[in-house]
């Protein structure tokens, strides 16, 4: 019970600050037909949860459905034995909580492990994963398109039933998906509601992938390649042939500690040195993941604390330095100036 208040908690947090008053109508709107617009089994277990919680239905489908105000990164990287090791850190607003309710579990079936994830209570995708001997997986925001376009693509994609939760697919895809390659080709071509990065790791060498994704296909598949002295693949929330912005530069101070680190001696030890070099490692991070799934004993997350002011920028601005008060405001100021035309979209 400790721990479904801690849910209600996050629940209401994220509904209060999260999403405007006058989009509240159209999320219940959604949830009083849950069984017509979310797919099994999430309908049910969102359901199961709110009944058992006694939270509003709604306040669930929201948790669901919004993922992409996240800002992450993920790193694969071959070693000299030809073994991929995969380190992610999840970066969140409201850390303070989700911290608390942030578990690893094993789905199963028979007895036997199908994947183990870590995730939030209550949360019914998968953003972090591995199955076991076969891959490992993880999901980053990509920085693409308005928060506005997004939470009008989630309703649209909801009430047509065309799209994928990119969360539900991750998940789908670890409980029916064995092989990398089939992985790689499921989460490439599916239909989804969002852009977003799949990164994952496989268990041979070359079994390493970044797949950029738009809403209907992906637009590019970046592999590890030691033709190309392509050791290590970081993705962060921006597209990797393009230069990332100075407000989100996470990438450089990754690949300088990758460099650092050199491929003879990446380890799940090492891996998780370089995710907890800073800014890759910040304010917002809420865990860090580490695994491989040629040894799925070595599968591990952290909670994460770091005191202090977020600096993702070099620091040669006042801007390039934000307090997590300062982001989540003008986050809100955004969303509220355009959820009116929202709705006049949705209705």
């Amino acid at each position: 019970m400790h721990i479904l208040h801690l849910h209600i908690n996050i629940v209401t947090l994220c509904s209060s600050e999260f999403l405007p008053g006058t989009l509240v109508p159209a999320i219940d709107f959604i949830a009083a037909d849950i069984g017509t617009y979310l797919p099994s089994p999430y309908k049910e277990e969102i359901v199961s949860l709110a009944e058992y919680s006694q939270v509003n239905l709604g306040d669930f489908v929201a948790l669901n459905i919004i993922y992409d105000v996240t800002a992450c990164t993920s790193i694969v990287a071959q070693d000299t034995n030809g073994v991929i090791w995969h380190g992610r850190n999840l970066d969140y607003p409201f850390g303070d909580i989700l911290r608390n309710i942030t578990f690893i579990f094993d789905a199963q079936k028979n007895g036997e492990t199908i994947y183990t994830a870590t995730s939030f209570v209550g949360y019914t995708g998968v953003l972090t994963g591995m199955k076991p001997y076969h891959y490992t997986a993880s999901i980053d925001q990509r920085d693409s398109g308005s928060i506005l376009g997004n939470l009008v693509e989630v309703v649209n994609a909801l009430l047509k039933h065309k799209s994928h939760f990119v969360s539900f697919l991750l998940r789908d895809t670890l409980t029916t998906t064995t092989y990398f390659d089939d992985a790689v080709e499921k989460l490439a071509f599916t239909e989804i509601i969002a852009p977003v990065y799949y990164i994952l790791g496989g268990i041979g060498p070359g079994e390493g992938a970044v797949i950029t994704r738009n809403r209907k296909v992906a637009e590019d598949v970046w592999y590890i390649d030691m033709d190309q002295n392509r050791w290590f693949l970081v993705e962060t929330n921006f597209d990797h042939w393009k230069p990332p912005p100075p407000h989100g530069n996470r990438r450089i101070p990754a690949i300088n500690a990758m460099n650092k680190v050199g491929q003879a001696n990446i380890n799940n030890q090492t891996m998780f040195d370089v995710v907890s070099v800073r800014p890759v490692l910040n304010t917002y991070t809420v865990y860090t993941a580490i695994m491989s799934a040629r040894y799925p004993s070595t599968y591990n997350t952290w909670s994460r604390v770091v005191d202090g002011i977020i600096d993702i920028g070099d620091g040669s601005s006042e801007d390039d330095t934000m307090t997590l008060g300062t982001l989540t405001n003008r986050l809100w100021q955004f969303v509220r100036r355009s959820v009116l035309s929202l709705i006049y979209q949705l209705f």
